[in-house]
């Protein structure tokens, strides 16, 4: 397996996203369940559009999420030179340089959507960012940390509790990354808009926010077409992030992650289930589905 991970990790960018293209085209056609939460989340969360619109951001969101897993490979273990020349803008970096000098270390958010690994690894080159990991079994595990710290990016797993180490880190002034576009255990999130559907939402960041005093940016990897590489996006956290009131804090983390999806809905995961657990007395959200 791992010989194979590397030997991918080798080919070409086109040769990859045609691969990720095809798994996601078979997912569509074969009527799989991402196929099904895909079209019910855009159905909720974008009523605005019709369902030929809607049906048209579903099938490329099944290619792009596919072809993340897929040419992730290559971000990780290809050609270092080519890694990084294939991140084409740095759209708003100077957000991210106005944060870092601040001296207080940088929450960075980022979210299931378009190539993020593929602008982060590289970015990593630029500015001091540590990630928290949970360690896996077997070769992936191995192949993710070489992947993810080439460029001098640090990785730390998550053994003691991960609000206090992100603390530490951001004290040191260092970056620490998240994706909270997830569906948390219960007693770590609270129910907030999203894309205007309650959703169960981490509080985590915004308890960061609020203790450490970090600026909070967001980030997300625009995929360019026919393999031209990728648009590095970042932009500054709305008002409200780091409020006493982490219902607060939280919708207005939320509200981040939605102008990231607005730049380009099809390269969103709308196959997750991420309103899979919905406030008491709510229908379940998936029914039918």
């Amino acid at each position: 397996m791992r010989i194979l991970l590397i030997l991918l990790g080798q080919l070409p960018l086109s040769v990859l996203q045609a691969l990720g293209a095809f798994a996601g085209w078979l997912s569509w056609i074969s009527g799989s369940s991402r196929r099904r939460i895909a079209l019910r989340n855009l159905e909720r969360c974008m009523p605005e559009l019709d369902a030929a619109e809607r049906e048209r951001i579903a099938r490329a969101s099944l290619r792009h999420e596919f072809t993340t897993y897929i040419e992730t490979m290559r971000v990780w273990l290809g050609p270092a030179q080519s890694v990084k020349d294939a991140v084409k803008e740095w759209r708003g970096i100077e957000v991210l340089e106005a944060a870092f000098a601040q001296n207080k270390g940088v929450i960075l958010l980022t979210l299931h959507q378009g190539a993020f690994e593929a602008v982060a690894i590289p970015m990593s080159a630029r500015f001091p960012f540590c990630g928290l990991y949970t360690p896996q079994r077997g070769a992936l595990n191995a192949l993710s940390i070489r992947g993810r710290t080439r460029f001098g990016g640090h990785l730390r797993a998550t053994e003691a509790g991960v609000r206090q180490q992100s603390l530490e880190l951001l004290g040191d002034g260092m970056g620490v990354y998240f994706m909270p576009d997830h569906d948390p255990p219960p007693g770590r999130g609270v129910f907030a808009p999203f894309m205007g559907v309650p959703a169960h939402t981490p509080t985590l960041v915004a308890k960061l926010a609020r203790e450490s005093g970090s600026p909070v940016v967001y980030m997300f990897g625009e995929r360019l077409p026919h393999a031209a590489g990728f648009i590095a996006h970042f932009i500054a956290a709305p008002d409200g992030i780091a409020d006493a009131d982490v219902e607060a804090a939280t919708a207005a983390m939320n509200r981040g992650l939605e102008q990231c999806l607005r730049t380009c809905p099809e390269q969103y995961w709308w196959g997750y289930k991420r309103f899979r657990r919905q406030p008491p007395g709510v229908a379940p959200f998936y029914a039918g589905a």
